[in-house]
């Protein structure tokens, strides 16, 4: 199953051929159904392994931004692009039409993402193995199921919105193996016949050259592959060859392509109204070697992980600041230095984690930025080359009956840390009781734990972990919103309208600030004022919620052709969203203005609703019978206004039940139900 037994390394003199045939080697006496079910089981194993252990996570739910990235930001699913407009407006194009496709199969179940990002997870473990035997680097199969188990992956794994990490290794990984193909063909190719036109090995490049694309479509942090085939083919035979270089030259094409495009994303659309703390070019060289060690680390001992992890500030190290970098650099010059002995593996393997970690580093601004300095999501792809590293290391080193006792050792150990970690990603209650035990300065951790105990109607603890956010990053905009809503919904709309407006105050952009202060307004009855602020924050974010209340305010104020226009155009977008179809066809049915009734457009938006609850929800049958009645469908209305009455007596809802009575009596006399005229547009 596993590949520890391999221990050739390329000469370094020139090419080790059985690596350049490309294949996998056949064990003495194996044939090739064997070396197949070798394969199969290989794979299988660490597919279950993978499976074991992230069960404890299982269900799970929608942790931190999953919903957020998955739904709510996706111009797919909200219908600001379509699938043919929504090329090169995003850094993670495939990535938006996977999570598209999986709202359309699973919807609100987390079940269904999770088998997906795990399946995917195992897929990788695979290529791994299969990369690291294809280049005969000890340990393979060991490596792959370190990266399997391995306790950094779950916050690329047990999240849903991670997927992006998930996905785009795949394509990254694949192409890696299709270009070692191609290189394999062109050099069969030489030896069987010399440099020919219409080389077979095009078919496999043009394959490598199709699938990094689809990783940088994907995600854009994959963009270092061009290089780690240099290091690749550097380590394989010691120096690089024109051939390499031009046989890069495309990749590196798309590399700098997909890398501006996301830099001037990150910096026009991801980053737009966000503010980050000014970095000089000195402190992020420093911030960078200091990265690199820490996540060397945890790649090593990956202890005390968090979603969340304290800022270092290189200016309270002072001179001792320099010191990680320096040692970053003296890592690779002495395995320079050494190349011909051990030294070119440790060039290999670190220099290519480091490689694989600059877009993590802090060398140009990005969103993440915002709420951490470094995460484990981040060395999702570095990972491996430490694990390869290490792995081939023990592997070369070690007797052949020490390893399997030893491969055991370090996969239980690794199994029992990243089941721990996988139950900690189940809720996010956990999640963020987990970032604050280990983290207490977290001030993102303070202000989401609060959002949940607010959902749970604890508002004394929700705004205690409110001020403890506001304490660790004052003025800090999320902590301000959240804490104007807990106390809104205290009856405090003094104290939060002041939240509201220092919110606003850092940043006049906020959405959800001006929604907020626009309900408080309104509640104040101050409704001119609270709807000025809803139309602000509809043009700044166009989301259904602030939408529906805003249409709520027009409908309050008797403002009823407004009021119909918005909820058209929430239905525009959200065309089976309940709250709409039923107000929107109440009002067509009900509205004291006749030029605003509609009967037959209320009787289909009804219709809708109704088959959307099955015919089982009384208020939406209510409504349903006022729009028969609107269209004058009489015998249809006294029918279903007789159904919402048993529904609301059989639900106890006796208020409910009594007010279809009198309705029901209207429609027995032949009469539709007309809502008595509301006051005037507000004046003040």
């Amino acid at each position: 199953m596993n590949d520890l037994g391999h221990h050739s390394v390329p000469e370094a003199g020139g090419r080790n051929r059985s690596t350049a045939a490309g294949r996998a080697a056949l064990r003495p006496g194996e044939s090739r159904t064997g070396r197949g079910i070798r394969l199969a089981a290989g794979c299988l194993a660490l597919l279950t392994l993978i499976f074991l252990v992230y069960r404890p996570q299982l269900p799970g739910e929608f942790v931190w931004d999953d919903r957020l990235v998955l739904h709510d930001l996706n111009p797919l699913i909200s219908g600001e692009l379509t699938p043919w407009s929504i090329w090169f407006q995003t850094d993670f194009v495939l990535s938006n039409f996977g999570f598209w496709a999986e709202w359309l199969a699973w919807g609100e179940h987390p079940l269904g993402y999770h088998v997906v990002n795990l399946t995917l997870h195992g897929f990788n473990a695979c290529l791994i193995w299969r990369l690291l035997a294809r280049l005969r680097i000890p340990g393979a199969w060991f490596a792959a199921a370190i990266f399997a188990v391995h306790p950094v992956a779950v916050n690329s794994v047990a999240r849903i919105a991670e997927l992006k990490n998930t996905l785009s290794l795949f394509f990254c990984l694949l192409a890696f193996l299709l270009y070692l193909r191609a290189e394999a063909a062109a050099s069969r190719t030489r030896l069987a016949a010399g440099p020919a036109p219409g080389r077979p090995e095009f078919g496999w490049y043009l394959a490598a050259w199709l699938a990094f694309l689809l990783a940088l479509f994907s995600k854009t942090t994959v963009i270092t592959l061009p290089v780690l085939l240099l290091l690749c083919a550097y380590w394989q035979r010691g120096r690089l060859d024109r051939a390499d270089w031009v046989g890069t030259a495309p990749f590196f094409f798309l590399s700098a392509a997909f890398g501006l495009m996301s830099v001037w994303f990150q910096q026009h659309q991801a980053l737009a109204g966000a503010t980050l703390v000014p970095v000089g070019g000195a402190d992020r060289l420093a911030v960078a070697g200091h990265d690199v060690w820490f996540y060397a680390g945890k790649t090593l001992w990956p202890a005390g992980l968090s979603v969340v992890y304290p800022w270092w500030q290189p200016a309270a190290a002072g001179l001792l600041a320099w010191l990680p970098l320096a040692g970053v650099l003296g890592v690779l010059l002495a395995a320079w230095v050494w190349r011909g002995t051990g030294g070119r593996q440790v060039l290999f393997g670190f220099g290519a984690f480091v490689v694989a970690l600059f877009p993590a580093l802090g060398f140009f601004d990005a969103q993440f930025q915002t709420w951490f300095q470094v995460s484990d999501h981040l060395q999702y792809l570095p990972l491996i080359a430490l694990v390869a590293l290490a792995a081939s290391a023990l592997a070369a080193h070690l007797p052949q009956r020490v390893q399997v006792p030893l491969l055991v050792l370090v996969l239980t150990g690794l199994f029992a840390l990243s089941s721990q970690r996988a139950r900690v990603f189940a809720t996010n209650e956990t999640l963020w009781r987990d970032t604050l035990a280990k983290n207490p300065g977290a001030w993102m951790a303070h202000n989401n734990l609060g959002v949940i105990l607010a959902k749970q109607n604890h508002m004394a603890e929700a705004r205690e972990q409110f001020a403890l956010s506001l304490a660790e990053k004052p003025g800090n905009p999320a902590a301000e919103v959240d804490m104007g809503f807990a106390l809104a919904a205290q009856g405090d709309l003094a104290g939060a309208r002041a939240h509201f407006q220092a919110a606003l105050a850092s940043g006049p952009a906020n959405a959800d600030a001006r929604a907020g202060l626009a309900a408080v307004l309104a509640q104040s009855g101050q409704a001119r004022a609270a709807r000025t602020q809803y139309q602000v924050a509809l043009q700044i974010e166009p989301r259904v919620g602030t939408r529906l209340q805003f249409a709520n305010l027009l409908y309050q104020t008797g403002d009823y052709t407004e009021c119909a226009r918005q909820y058209h155009q929430v239905l525009n977008t959200a065309p089976e969203q309940l709250e709409p179809l039923n107000n929107l066809a109440w009002l067509l049915a009900t509205c004291p203005e006749e030029l605003v009734r509609d009967g037959a457009e209320a009787v289909r938006y009804a219709e809708k609703a109704c088959a959307l609850t099955h015919y089982k929800q009384p208020g939406m049958m209510g409504t349903l019978a006022a729009a028969y009645a609107e269209a004058g469908r009489f015998p249809e209305a006294v029918k279903t206004s007789e159904q919402a009455i048993q529904l609301s007596e059989h639900s106890g809802n006796e208020r409910f039940a009594a007010m279809n009575r009198q309705l029901l009596r209207l429609y027995q006399a032949g009469r539709p139900y007309h809502e008595a005229s509301r006051p005037g547009k507000p004046t003040g």
